[in-house]
């Protein structure tokens, strides 16, 4: 039931919260019965798209834990549990074509909050159920919500590692009677090697990579490294990151600095885009979105809001207005010099107060999130007269930019 458990926290505190602000008490901290587990997303632990598949559940997603892996290359979570991933078969026009998610949930900065987090799901394997429901957004089986990905197969791959699947380091920390594992790197190579040679990915036409939150900062940091992986089966790969471009910030809580003790303590170096590592200094710089952005060659397409409730909560740290909107534009900026510069990216940017979710919730030039990604994918940015850049571009705070 762990993941009934986590919708029914989440819908009570997103209850208890006027105004959509990021609660007090998160998600994760009320699962984890208060203990530190790190810098809190708040909102990801389990997002609306997975729940523990129930009786009458139709479309299921079967739990394949990387046992092997572990054992053979330590593909372990915080815990030494192995990784994990849940897997849904496509159908139809959809059976040779993929939709690959990332889970998010935050990051660990320190031992003691690696050390919670080793305790809970986003850091342990041991309790995760057998089966799962998968839905809702890009995981929604109806054509009309979901145009591009309705029928593809559905893999939603478990984040148990505090630092979005970068870590690579040979050696365990002992802390306070436990043993902490720093193998995300390991656990992502384990998933991709399973779904190669085990599930049919290996005769791939069509690959969409995705995640959201830390998932999204995952997508940003792995995606060549997916199309590399993935250039054996001819397929086409893109990737589509949620609300995973964090700038590099050291307001509360400290992003930066805790983002940094992160990369050098799992020993991230060869766990984030190798592109980056060769040209960036110091190195840690390639554990940020903002920074990575440069470096991606493989076509990118995030959905990003311009006032991330998030960032601006546990980032920026203030409601006013004036702050946010230099905040907003500084984020828009970087998107163009960054990411945009590139024209084989597009973004879908919108001005709504929100941080992952919205998908199909918000129009931009005549779009919603999945048709703007159905062109997108088929015409490439620029046969589209935004040139990919769905950009909505409005004053916070903007109440009417969150409907279609």
């Amino acid at each position: 039931m762990a993941g009934m458990m986590s919708v029914f926290v989440a819908s009570a505190l997103a209850a208890a919260v006027p105004g959509g602000q990021p609660p007090k008490t998160t998600i994760m901290q009320a699962l984890s019965g208060g203990m530190d587990i790190g810098i809190d997303d708040g909102a990801t632990f389990h997002s609306s798209h997975f729940t523990e598949a129930g009786v009458g559940t139709v479309d299921v997603a079967t739990k394949f834990e990387m046992t092997a892996a572990a054992a053979s290359d330590d593909a372990r979570c915080l815990d030494g549990s192995p990784g994990a991933y849940y897997f849904q078969p496509g159908n139809g026009t959809g059976a040779n074509k993929w939709y690959i998610h990332q889970q998010g949930g935050g990051w660990c900065e320190s031992l003691d909050s690696c050390l919670g987090r080793s305790k809970t799901q986003l850091g342990s394997s041991k309790s995760y159920p057998p089966t799962a429901a998968l839905g809702g957004g890009y995981f929604d089986s109806n054509q009309t919500i979901n145009p591009l990905m309705y029928n593809w197969n559905k893999v939603y791959i478990r984040y148990c590692d505090g630092n979005s699947f970068s870590g690579s380091n040979a050696s365990t920390t002992l802390y306070q009677g436990t043993t902490l594992h720093w193998r995300g790197k390991h656990v992502l190579k384990a998933v991709i090697d399973d779904l190669l040679a085990n599930r049919g990915l290996d005769k791939a036409t069509d690959t969409v990579v995705s995640g959201c939150s830390a998932g999204g900062l995952a997508t940003f940091l792995h995606c060549d490294h997916w199309a590399e992986r993935l250039a054996v089966t001819k397929s086409k790969v893109v990737c589509m990151p949620d609300s995973g471009f964090f700038l590099d910030m050291d307001d509360k809580p400290k992003y930066h600095t805790g983002m940094t003790w992160a990369f050098h303590q799992q020993n991230s170096t060869s766990g984030v885009n190798d592109a980056c590592i060769a040209a960036e200094s110091p190195t840690s710089n390639c554990m940020f979105a903002e920074n990575t952005a440069k470096y991606i060659k493989t076509p990118t397409f995030p959905l990003q809001a311009q006032y991330d409730s998030w960032q601006i909560a546990a980032d920026l740290g203030t409601r006013d207005p004036a702050a946010i909107n230099a905040w907003g534009k500084r984020l828009t900026g970087l998107v163009e010099t960054n990411l945009l510069s590139q024209p084989q990216h597009g973004i879908f940017l919108d001005s709504c107060e929100h941080h992952c979710g919205k998908w199909d919730s918000i129009t931009i030039d005549g779009d919603v999130s999945g048709t703007a990604l159905l062109k997108w994918y088929n015409t490439g940015s620029a046969s589209l007269p935004n040139k990919g850049f769905y950009n909505q571009n409005k004053v916070f705070p903007c109440v009417s930019c969150c409907t279609p």
